[in-house]
């Protein structure tokens, strides 16, 4: 493998970097949002890198200025991390994300995975026209329950991987408006990924800054009726699992719910994904630091059992 391969950027287009270069405070601030970006989709990935330091290798070039991500960003990483202060730690934190079975992820992937979600995220603000609005109104599954379209006000479709229905949903309206607010009428930024099978792009023009930097009144409670503690029987579907973080992506009345098994690991729930369910359990409210003021539940389920209306009846345990 190539270790100059690129499966990442964030770059900023246009003549006012036809000749890479964007003055001190602008540079800084892209870097100040990068930083915040990056460090939020990495850690919905996986909650054990939330306090990882890391440089951006930066590359200017004639026409752009961006920031590059090389696929051996693991090694570059062990060489000038300093995660929460020792590099001994941080090699023991890759070893543990080694031994994963669910999606079998080491760190790069954890930052590939990341990546990904910010890509996708953009593209369904773009899509939506907010970051702000978390609902989806209109929504339909794939036959194979994979992809999501969704419909916007101007009755237009966007196919979605269902994993980042949840990435969207659980977003801060804030998290690109670093990155947004430098950009001009020729000064356009991008984000985009590649790996060896796919790849997106998503493209912010002056006309879209406002999606990114004019953010609405902050949210609402969410579904005020399911009350901190109390029992449900919710029906839905599961949009995805994270051994990682040991959580799975609940879609619930027009919402994505982040929710997490009262005992056990993700993986014992594996047939479930893409399928539409009842998630019995009970509703959590609570923040990190004790207090319940969460706007948007999660759901620690009991257990999940097949809807009617899927036809993959299986037990809870199968073996595959």
């Amino acid at each position: 493998m190539d270790d100059n391969k690129i499966f990442a950027k964030i770059k900023y287009e246009g003549a006012l970097v036809e000749d890479g270069y964007l003055d001190a405070k602008k540079s800084g601030l892209a870097l100040l949002g990068i930083d915040d970006a990056i460090k939020y989709f990495i850690y919905q990935e996986s909650s054990a890198f939330d306090n990882i330091e890391f440089e951006v290798p930066v590359k200017v070039q004639k026409g752009s200025w961006e920031t590059v991500f090389p696929d051996n960003i693991d090694e570059i990483l062990l060489k000038t991390c300093l995660f929460w202060g020792t590099a001994k730690y941080f090699g023991t934190a890759l070893g543990e994300m080694a031994k994963s079975d669910f999606k079998d992820f080491g760190f790069k992937d954890v930052f590939k995975g990341a990546f990904k979600a910010m890509t996708w995220v953009a593209k369904i603000a773009l899509h939506m026209g907010t970051l702000a609005k978390k609902k989806f109104d209109s929504i339909e599954f794939s036959k194979d329950n994979r992809m999501a379209g969704i419909l916007n006000e101007k009755g237009e479709i966007l196919w979605v991987p269902v994993e980042y229905l949840e990435s969207y949903s659980n977003c801060p309206a804030q998290i690109f408006d670093k990155l947004a607010n430098i950009v001009e009428n020729e000064r356009e930024l991008v984000i985009t990924y590649t790996d060896d099978f796919d790849g997106e792009r998503a493209r912010i023009s002056n006309s879209d800054k406002f999606i990114f930097t004019n953010h609405e009144a902050e949210e609402e409670i969410l579904f005020p009726e399911l009350e901190h503690g109390k029992y449900y029987e919710l029906e839905g579907h599961i949009t995805r699992g994270n051994e990682n973080s040991n959580t799975v992506g609940f879609y619930y009345k027009n919402h994505v719910l982040t929710s997490y098994p009262e005992k056990g690991n993700v993986r014992d729930f594996r047939n479930y994904i893409f399928s539409n369910c009842t998630l019995k359990g009970f509703v959590d409210r609570m923040d990190k630091k004790g207090k319940f003021i969460e706007k948007r539940p999660r759901i620690r389920f009991t257990e999940i059992i097949y809807s009617s209306n899927d036809n993959r009846q299986r037990k809870l345990f199968d073996d595959e």
